[in-house]
């Protein structure tokens, strides 16, 4: 073959390649440029779809989109505890945040912020080549408003159908909004870890400061937490070594888990060692010790660390500060401290009661349960309470004292016995100063005493007995005979124990608690036993009692029987309720309904509900003085002795009922009204009677007026004091004052008596004796002398249709367990209140 042939054919071949080169590489082209424009076309499409399906939005509303936390204050105007659900928020304006912290987020987020329309086409480009690249969705090209888009409006899931709402919404935002307008609202938005929300809840969370008071270092830190929360939050939790100085650590308390170890003995080395140095509380402590939390120590990130000098050097490199301002920021020493969301050393009795009547005043407006409880937990609400934390803390700390509860045991539960509820008021207000409803025991709405009921003894007789026949014009002057009254059977019902004194006045059978006066009074109050019994019902519905149980309601166990004049109930009383029926005797006749909270406030100090007191009258002014009297002369000769505070007078009664299984001392002074009880879980005998509540009562109570001047209860105009004797009530004689019977007593104006004694004269002129029980009842039926109450909760007259006493066999309130009764015709034999 020729050289010319050669050449030509391979002239040939050559051109051959060439047309397939060019024949693929249109095909490549073709196909690139139908998948650019399918792929133009699906995104358009998508586009289109998102945003036809995208709600409107109303940007200038975004203010009252945002949750925000609630905080609860004292009635001092300190806050004692933040409120919130999974996340903390508090807004603040713009000119309360650093410029150094606002220049910081835009410096890391969104340096082209005030340049752009809400989209960053520059960055838009970056982060998809980027993401192509590494075929994933790992670059953001989010700018602030995009990402406050995402935060109000759209979710945090990583696809593009949310990308392109964000984008979208970001353009909306920016045509209703300033810049600064949409700076201050993420900042306020941003999530920075922790349940953090926004930089005022930041501030707080990790350095307990006002966002005011952060510094450049500080500023740096918050706005590098937002790229990832958990990642480059300000501390890490750390386990604590038993040789660890705990004072040189912040000290975090953790939920446990199924999978959180019981803790070790070096644990509980640890737990004792953070309580007596402060960093805990005594509720942290004995949750800790149950293992329902567990104790961990803050340090700080390095992660943290990093990412902070990363936002610095971007502050620096854009000239937001200079580069002594960066050098001394990244040489700053961080300081962690853990804002605190509640006072410490308080427990959350109180501040649930508290809650729930919040809950229950927009519930009264007209909201659901469920809106009232989002409103609580996420609308910015200033909840003024009724709190004096001073009061609270000596509440707790008595009650953490196992010296004011002898006999003191942890039950098969794990729960310390006997338990104790304390509640005080402000009688003219109706303001609750203070509130425990148990001892030894933390955590979120735990059982609460203090609203449970209880048998509460000879504690109702001044309510039930001597209020209503002081208003019925009985006198404290008229006398009752103190002997065995005859049950209608053939016995004796109820009995005293200790003594009987014949005929006394009404006064002296209060003083002395006496079971027998306090029935046949109650049997005197109106023209039959009935009459009487539903006139001391009255009474007692009156003043707002939710316990009483009326025929009505329940045929065969009930509370219309005399049995009620000695504090034998079906259900019994509360604390809480017992405290503000006995205001109606301090407060001149006007009982006061118990508040917890004067007035709530939203985030921009606008009142929207207030709390006001609201009196009722119960009785006149001149009747609740005698009786307040009585009840001081109760505390000062009688059966309330332990009671006596030292420098404030005092007024109350004590109550214990059968088998000493509960113990009270409900007292006032004319500053406070309060209520102690003392019982066990499941009723069983306790160690004292109602002594332990009275001295515990004085506890606090001494500590509650240590700084307050002593006065007199106020004295009502329509008061006269008149010399009787007390043997028959008359108007004194010479004779009476030889035979020692004399003294002075209280009248309402026109009520004293007008006839002289009778029984004395100069001629004839007897001796008292005492009938002791000795001389009624057979020795087995007698208890020890020093027990010093007298309550009995049977009456073998009251016939509930089965023949027994009403003792309340059946009812069970919360895990509280009333009495059970005994046999049918069986007498339980009271305690005896000496006097």
């Amino acid at each position: 073959m020729s050289s010319k042939n050669t050449e030509t054919k391979a002239k040939n071949v050559s051109k051959n390649k060439k047309k397939k080169r060019v024949s693929i590489f249109r095909v490549i082209i073709l196909v690139f440029l139908s998948f650019f424009i399918i792929g133009s076309a699906l995104g358009l499409g998508l586009l289109f779809a998102v945003v036809k399906t995208a709600q409107p939005i109303n940007a200038a509303s975004i203010q009252n989109m945002l949750d925000e936390s609630s905080f609860i204050y004292d009635s001092s105007g300190n806050l004692i505890e933040k409120v919130h659900g999974s996340n903390y928020r508090t807004i603040v304006p713009l000119d309360q945040i650093p410029k150094h912290l606002q220049e910081a987020v835009i410096a890391i987020e969104d340096e082209r912020f005030y340049k752009h329309p809400g989209v960053d086409i520059k960055r838009i480009g970056g982060a998809l080549l980027y993401d192509i690249k590494t075929r994933s969705l790992a670059q953001g090209a989010s700018t602030i408003t995009m990402q406050l888009a995402k935060n109000l409006y759209t979710s945090p899931e990583k696809d593009i159908t949310r990308k392109i709402k964000d984008a979208y919404y970001a353009l909306e935002i920016e045509k209703q909004l300033n810049k600064d307008q949409i700076l201050h609202a993420y900042l306020n938005t941003m999530s920075l870890g922790r349940g953090a929300i926004g930089v005022q809840a930041a501030a707080q969370t990790y350095f307990s400061k006002d966002v005011s008071e952060l510094n450049l270092a500080e500023c740096a830190m918050v706005a590098g937490i937002t790229k990832y929360p958990y990642k480059f939050s300000p501390y890490v939790t750390s386990t604590i070594d038993v040789t660890d100085e705990l004072s040189a650590f912040e000290i975090v308390v953790l939920p446990s888990t199924e999978e959180t170890p019981l803790p070790t003995e070096n644990d509980l080395l640890i737990y004792e060692k953070a309580l007596n140095i402060g960093k805990i509380d005594n509720f942290e402590y004995n949750l800790l010790k149950k293992g329902d939390v567990y104790l961990r120590k803050a340090v700080l990130n390095p992660e943290s660390k990093k990412r902070q000098e990363t936002v610095l050097f971007k502050m620096n490199e854009l000239g937001y500060i200079t580069d002594s301002e960066y050098q001394e920021a990244i040489n700053h020493e961080i300081v962690i401290k853990i804002g605190k969301k509640k006072e410490q050393g308080i427990s959350t009795y109180f501040m649930d009661k508290l809650k729930q009547d919040v809950i229950t005043a927009f519930m009264q407006k007209g909201y659901t349960e469920d809106e009232a409880i989002d409103i609580l937990y996420n609308g910015g609400l200033r909840i003024y309470s009724t709190l004096d934390t001073n009061i609270q803390k000596i509440l707790e700390k008595e009650f953490e004292n196992k010296s004011n509860f002898p006999g003191s045991y942890t039950d098969e539960n794990g729960i310390i016995q006997p338990q104790g509820a304390m509640v005080i008021m402000d009688q003219y207000t109706g303001e609750v100063r203070g509130l425990v409803g148990g001892r030894g025991i933390g955590g979120n709405r735990i059982y609460n005493r203090a609203l449970n009921p209880r048998q509460p003894g000879s504690s109702i007789k001044p309510l039930a007995v001597y209020l209503p026949a002081l208003s019925k014009g009985i006198t404290a002057a008229d006398v009752y005979d103190d002997s065995p009254r005859e049950d209608g059977k053939g016995g004796y019902w109820p009995k005293n124990v200790g003594s009987y004194y014949g005929p006394s006045t009404v006064r002296q059978l209060l003083e002395r608690s006496s079971n027998v006066g306090a029935v046949k009074i109650g049997e005197s109050l109106s023209s039959s036993p009935e009459q009487s019994i539903n006139t001391m019902i009255s009474y007692l519905q009156k003043m707002g009692f939710t316990t009483i149980v009326t025929r009505d309601q329940n045929s065969r166990v009930n509370d219309e029987n005399l049995s009620l004049t000695l504090g034998g109930m079906t259900k019994g009383l509360t604390p809480l309720e017992i405290t503000s029926a006995y205001t109606a005797i301090a407060n001149q006749g006007n009982q006061s309904r118990p508040i917890f909270f004067t007035r709530i406030e939203n985030s921009n100090g606008d009142i929207i509900f207030e709390n006001k007191n609201i009196n009722k009258e119960i009785t006149d002014s001149q009747t609740a003085y005698i009786l307040t009297d009585m009840l001081r002369t109760a505390v000062l000769n009688g059966s309330g002795k332990q009671a006596k505070l030292s420098n404030i007078t005092t007024a109350g009664k004590t109550g214990t009922t059968s088998d000493k299984k509960d113990a009270w001392f409900v007292g006032f002074t004319p500053y406070y009204t309060a209520a102690t009880w003392i019982g066990t879980d499941m009723p069983t005998e306790l160690s004292d009677g109602s002594a332990m509540s009275a001295r515990l009562w004085k506890n606090v109570m001494e500590q509650v007026h240590k700084d307050l001047n002593n006065k007199e209860f106020s004295r009502p105009n329509g008061i006269t004091e008149v010399s009787i004797c007390k043997l028959s009530g008359g108007l004194l004689t010479e004779a009476c004052s030889r035979a020692g019977t004399a003294t002075t007593e209280l009248f309402k104006s026109g009520s004293a008596p007008t006839q002289y004694c009778e029984i004395h004269n100069d001629e004839n002129t007897p001796i008292e004796e005492e009938l002791t029980d000795e001389d009624l009842f057979p020795d087995d039926e007698l208890l020890d002398d020093d027990q010093e109450d007298d309550d009995s909760l049977n009456n073998p007259n009251s016939n509930n249709g089965n023949g027994n006493p009403n003792n309340n066999p059946n009812s069970n309130n919360g895990n509280q367990n009333n009495q059970s009764p005994p046999p049918a015709g069986e007498d339980i034999v009271p305690i005896f209140d000496n006097p």
